[in-house]
């Protein structure tokens, strides 16, 4: 590079020697000998500006000074001007918005009123300070519901006034996003909210300058949120309880389970309702109906409050069916005596009941005989001309009564007819 700039000057002292002036198409302006150039071109940088300082050149054939400067990385290879610096007794300029980590090239000419200038001075070659790196330590708490915390070292430099957390996941994990960003140099946490469950996350952390500037991103690290917890394995519901059913389930294997919620409906495809909180691995779900059906869902909740997703297929559960009516039978008069017998369906009965009933008038009287071991009553409390109709109903050991039996009907003629 010395070497081109060191022709590029020689170059330019011949042409001015033979009486020549040099313009090119851009309109580069005449370099004349007798103007003095600079000398002593020095620069200091800082991340972003490169000063110069220069030796002032005392003769009034000059106005002032012109700054150019050559961005190796640029596609164009060749120095720009940057600045006019109309004061003759000027000695300083400083260069900004600059490009962290980078080296330039500058010089300096003078000019007159004419606008000419002098030859240039030796190029000085600047690199701007690098950009600071991030945070040096991050840490990402997992296992959290439906969140994750970012944690980091507070930066050490003091013109870090903030931080920016990006996010990617493992699925693009080069598709990096901004996520939030963190005011405060101290500020060191970071909570990532509103996650799904068992969700898998890429994070790193940028910081920024005062003056706009961010770092590049620290080493990524890996998050998962906490998953939701395994749900309770065998459920089982009884068939055969008077006015209950009866739920048991092994405990879920996710061990910071703290209770299980149950859940029912009347059909298998229905919505299943919340039924009851339960600490531990069983459940009595009283029922008013006798032979009723539900169809039942447990799920487990961890200590966090997630609950474990609900099972496709539910385990029904019934409470124990009415007895079988009974059959009357034999039923006939004799001796002013009702006498009925009958013979029950199935073996669950204790007892039996026997309901009579009869017409007076518009009203309808019913008398119900109870507590009856065998399978056969005497009635002898009819009343002549009166029709009376007998129902039987067997009752198990648990007070459940079956539904009547056939009504039979029996009439004790009046005299006479």
């Amino acid at each position: 590079m010395k070497f081109w700039i060191r022709a590029l000057f020689y170059g330019v002292l011949t042409i001015v020697a033979t009486g020549c002036s040099m313009k090119n198409a851009g309109g580069t302006p005449e370099i004349r000998r007798d103007l003095p150039p600079v000398e002593s071109l020095r620069s200091i940088s800082s991340m972003t500006a490169v000063g110069l300082e220069w030796k002032m050149v005392p003769t009034m054939k000059i106005e002032g000074y012109r700054i150019y400067r050559l961005d190796p990385d640029a596609e164009e290879k060749k120095f720009a001007r940057v600045a006019e610096i109309r004061d003759r007794y000027s000695t300083h300029y400083v260069d900004t918005k600059l490009s962290p980590g980078k080296t330039y090239l500058y010089r300096i000419s003078t000019y007159g009123k004419e606008g000419y200038e002098s030859s240039p001075s030796e190029s000085v070659r600047v690199q701007t300070a690098p950009m600071i790196h991030s945070v040096s330590f991050v840490r990402a708490i997992t296992d959290l519901p439906n969140r994750i915390k970012l944690i980091w070292r507070p930066h050490q430099d003091f013109r870090v006034i903030g931080y920016i957390v990006e996010r990617a996941t493992v699925t693009k994990p080069d598709e990096w996003k901004k996520e939030a960003e963190i005011k405060n140099r101290l500020s060191a946490e970071y909570m990532d909210k509103n996650l799904g469950d068992g969700e898998v996350y890429m994070y790193r952390v940028r910081v920024k300058l005062c003056n706009g500037l961010v770092s590049g991103p620290s080493t990524p690290v890996k998050a998962i949120t906490k998953p939701l917890p395994q749900g309770p394995r065998g459920l089982t519901a009884t068939m055969d309880l008077p006015r209950r059913i009866h739920l048991e389930w092994r405990p879920s294997p996710t061990p910071d389970v703290v209770f299980y919620k149950v859940y029912r409906a009347p059909f298998p495809l229905g919505f299943y309702s919340y039924r009851a909180k339960v600490t531990g691995t069983a459940f009595d779900d009283h029922v008013a109906e006798d032979g009723k059906e539900y169809y039942y869902k447990v799920t487990a909740v961890d200590k966090d409050g997630l609950e474990s997703r609900m099972p496709e297929a539910p385990v029904i559960g019934s409470t124990l069916p009415k007895p079988s009516a009974p059959t009357v039978t034999a039923a006939k008069v004799a001796f002013n005596q009702a006498i009925i017998l009958w013979k029950p369906i199935d073996n669950r009965a204790e007892k039996y009941d026997v309901i009579r009933s009869h017409w007076e008038g518009l009203s309808k009287k019913e008398k119900r005989f109870t507590n009856i071991y065998g399978t056969k009553l005497v009635d002898r409390t009819l009343r002549p001309g009166v029709k009376y109709t007998y129902r039987v109903v067997e009752v198990d050991r648990n007070g459940i009564a079956s539904d009547p039996s056939d009504p039979v009907e029996l009439y004790i003629p009046v005299e006479g007819e």
